[in-house]
This record gives C-alpha cells, sequence and structure tokens, in this order.
C-alpha cells in the first residue's frame, strides 16, 4: 500500500478531482494499485504461468480442491486481524474466480458453442449450462464485454482488486448505447480508481452522476419516464383490509418521504409518552405500543386526516422541508442549457440532502417556483463556518453540519443522518467550536464509543478519519 495524500509533490492545495488527476499522474499507477484512503488491501498476488493446451480443466479441478481446503478451514480460532486478513484474501479469491468467469463467458461470447443446438448467443448457453438466471448470465456476458474493451479494468478484475459489483455497475454503463466510446475509455481510469478506493456506494454514486453527464438526453428520458409513470394504487385485499402500492418521480419522492417521516417521528413521540407514562424512568424503546410498521400506517392515515383537518395527531402543524444541494456551477451550466464534463463526476452535487441524486431540471425549476436555499461550502466539502454560540448544534448549525453528509461518518455505518447525533469532532469540553466544520453526523451507538478514546476528523481534502485509542485509523 503507498504513502499517504500528503506525499504527493505540488499537490497540497489540491482537492477533489484536481488532486486525483495528480496522483494518476505522477504516480502511473498499474492496476490494482489504489490512492491511500482505500480499506481493501488483497496483499501480493500470485504470478501467472503461460497458458498450454488442454490445462485449464486440471487447473479448474486444483482449484475446486484448494477452495474445498480452505472451506475446512475457515471456522478456526482467529483473532481479529487474523480474520480481517482471511476474509480480504477470501474476497480476493472471488473476485479473481469471477474474473475468470467472465474471460470464460467472452470466450463463448465469440465461438457459440453448441450454437446447432439451439444456443444462439452466450447469454442462452450460460443461463442453461449453468444454470444461472437470466439476468445474471446477462449481466456475466456484459462483464466479458467490458473486459474486453477496458484493458485497464480487466487487469484490476484478473488480480481480484475490484469488486464484482462494481464490475457489473461498470459494465451495464459501458453497454449503453448513448454513452460516447471516446469518453469511456478516457474516463475509465479515473472510474476504476474510484471502484478500487472508495466504499460501493459512493463509487455507484460517481459512476451514475459519470453516466448521466456523458448521456444527458437519456438522463432527461428517464426522468421523464419516472414523472410519466407515477403512480398510487389503493386496492381492498380477498381477505380483509386495503394494500397501497405506487411510485413516485424523484423530487416528488423525496417531498413525500419528508412529509411522511415528520408524521411518524410524531407517532414515535406519542407511544414514547405513552411509555414514560407508564413504566416512568424504566421506559425503552421494547415498550412500545406499537410496531415501526403500525407506526408507519397510522401515519400514514394521519397525513390524510391532516389533509381535512390542517392538524397533526398531536395539534401541531407539520414543516417539513426539502433541502435541494447543487453546485454553482453545475447550476449555471444546467441553466444554460448545457451538461458538465462527465469528468467532474467526483465534484457534481445535485441531489437531496437524504442523498438521492436529482436531474438539474428538477433543481432548476424548484429555484424558479420555490425557495431554494444557498448551502455555500469549499473545495473540501466544509459548509461556511457560523461562530461558537452554543454547546450544542440547534437549526441552522445543525443543518449546515448536517447537509452534505447522507449517513453516520463512522466507517462502514450507514445509518441516515436524521438518525444521528451532531457531535463536535473536537469536544466541547477541548473548546471545540459549535460550528459546521467541527460538526459531524454520528449515530448514537458511535457518538457514545467514540468517547471512550476515538478520535474523529476530516483532514483538508475532505476525507473522513477514525483513529482507535492506540492511535491506528480505522478502515
Amino acid at each position: 500500500m503507498m504513502g499517504g495524500m500528503s506525499e504527493l509533490v505540488g499537490t497540497a492545495e489540491l482537492a477533489g478531482i484536481e488532486f486525483l488527476d495528480a496522483w494518476r499522474q505522477q504516480l502511473r499507477p498499474v492496476p490494482g494499485q489504489v490512492p491511500p484512503v482505500a480499506g481493501f488491501d488483497p496483499g501480493d498476488l500470485p504470478s501467472s504461468t503461460p497458458a498450454t493446451p488442454g490445462a485449464a480443466l486440471e487447473a479448474a479441478a486444483r482449484a475446486t480442491d484448494v477452495i474445498a481446503d480452505l472451506a475446512t478451514h475457515v471456522d478456526a480460532d482467529l483473532d481479529p486481524l487474523e480474520l480481517s486478513d482471511l476474509a480480504q484474501r477470501v474476497e480476493q479469491a472471488r473476485r479473481m474466480i469471477d474474473a475468470v468467469g467472465a474471460r470464460v463467458a467472452a470466450h463463448v461470447d465469440r465461438v457459440t458453442p453448441m450454437r446447432s443446438q439451439g444456443y444462439f448467443n452466450a447469454t442462452t448457453f450460460l443461463k442453461q449450462r449453468l444454470q444461472l438466471s437470466g439476468p445474471e448470465a446477462y449481466r456475466r456476458v456484459q462483464v466479458a464485454r467490458l473486459t474486453a474493451t477496458l484493458d485497464e479494468w480487466a487487469a484490476a478484475e484478473r488480480e481480484g482488486c475490484v469488486g464484482v459489483a462494481q464490475c457489473e455497475l461498470m459494465a451495464r454503463i459501458a453497454a449503453n448505447p448513448r454513452v460516447d466510446p471516446i469518453l469511456l475509455r478516457r474516463d475509465a481510469g479515473m472510474l476504476l480508481d474510484d471502484a478500487i478506493a472508495l466504499p460501493y456506494v459512493e463509487f455507484e454514486r460517481n459512476a451514475r452522476t459519470w453516466e448521466a453527464l456523458a448521456d444527458p438526453e437519456g438522463d432527461r428520458a428517464a426522468n421523464e419516464r419516472q414523472r410519466a409513470a407515477r403512480t398510487i394504487d389503493l386496492r381492498p385485499r380477498p381477505d380483509g383490509g386495503w394494500s397501497i402500492t405506487g411510485s413516485l418521480p424523484e423530487l416528488d419522492g423525496c417531498e413525500f418521504a419528508e412529509v411522511f417521516g415528520w408524521y411518524c417521528e410524531a407517532e414515535w413521540r406519542l407511544d414514547w409518552a405513552e411509555a414514560r407514562e407508564r413504566l416512568g424512568e424504566q421506559a425503552t424503546t421494547d415498550a412500545l405500543g406499537r410496531t415501526d410498521s403500525q407506526r408507519r400506517a397510522d401515519a400514514l392515515l394521519a397525513m390524510a386526516r391532516a389533509a381535512v383537518s390542517k392538524s397533526t395527531s398531536s395539534g401541531t402543524q407539520p414543516r417539513p422541508t426539502v433541502n435541494i444541494l447543487i453546485d454553482d456551477q453545475t447550476f449555471t451550466t444546467s441553466l444554460e442549457g448545457d451538461s458538465p464534463d462527465p469528468r467532474r463526476c467526483r465534484n457534481v452535487i445535485c441531489r437531496t440532502q437524504s442523498g438521492r441524486r436529482l436531474h438539474p431540471d428538477d433543481a432548476i425549476n424548484a429555484a424558479l417556483i420555490g425557495h431554494v436555499r444557498r448551502v455555500v461550502y469549499d473545495a473540501s466539502g466544509t459548509v461556511i463556518d457560523l461562530g461558537r454560540r452554543s454547546r450544542l448544534f440547534r437549526g441552522s448549525s445543525r443543518e449546515a453540519a448536517m447537509l452534505l453528509l447522507t449517513t453516520c461518518v463512522w466507517v462502514g455505518c450507514d445509518r441516515p443522518v436524521h438518525w444521528c447525533d451532531t457531535d463536535h469532532s473536537t469536544s466541547w469540553k477541548a473548546h471545540g467550536a459549535t460550528v459546521p466544520r467541527e460538526g459531524q453526523p454520528l449515530c448514537h451507538g458511535h457518538n457514545v464509543l467514540k468517547e471512550q478514546g476515538f478520535e474523529v476528523f476530516r483532514d483538508d481534502h475532505g476525507h473522513w478519519h477514525i483513529i482507535d485509542p492506540d492511535g491506528n485509523d480505522v478502515r
């Protein structure tokens, strides 16, 4: 694994896409090398031997024997570091085997075996002979065609350095007939860096943003299809009761979710108040009178009743707010009828606070017909300072600290921000200011754990770090 980002010459003032572009230019990484923020490190790769006729079946047989032997040892009593190392090496093996499967699919795609028996394409052959589902066989052929097109991705996949899901998503993007192959080849290395270095959800966000920028007409058409396909069905069930199904376009769905969440919170507070009245200080969440699903059902009914009575079940009027985040360059470019360069996919922000990506048209329409809150942030992704005024984050200072994040900042935690506390990265006792730069969302469990000697901070490039009591970077 390579050294820290600070070792790069002349990149101290860079951030975002400019920094990673400088990283690639200076280090010229071979496939499998990753920026130092990555957590997956499979270790040294085994050397390969030249292919010989008839050796493939023998090698496959040896591989199955090795896997069978591995399966007999995975339950051994390992310490945490050994278990982590085992998990990464097994994942590397899985990725490499999947890469071999893609290469086999590519060979099948070229030679179309047993065509005379009705297997007219590789998908049909793989689905039947390997007992794959139709979608799985189709994805495998797509990955095979991706690796035949992009050598760098193919090499990284063979070495087990890029995940299966990342390859499948990239293969689907590469199969989009409206994506310019020249753009794809130009930016494939950048997306590969993200696939190796970032958690899957962040890579997916960047990759889908890149596709939207590379195929603006397709993105706009998909947004219009969402809007045209909106529907809600309320049907009586044969065994009694009613069922509700439907779909909404992205922005409308975000607004509905915000309002619905407000009502769900109101129903939870009613249950909690009842439990406290009944049990006093001994009340716990296990003592609540309704389940989450029951409260959601009651909240939806409360929304319908409030539409008539102009009040909620608790007698107060909801004031939900949907925050739409869009960076100035994307806003200006889209307002002029153009689309940002796909290479800016890492820096393009056009989403709700909950992380749902929006089409720029929706953000612009909201700006024209509604009230838009400008969110100003610097190159490291930090919202502007609001001053040291209170020990607790409240109002606009809390919102500013939470706006640019969608989940708890702890590594691997996916609890959404609206379930999190706004915590001081430098504690209040240590004179940490109650300002957005010092705030981060932490779920309740990780907020408590942080006080046991952990340090949580954001570096100058906007990356969050968790340092354990022994000084180790948690990955």
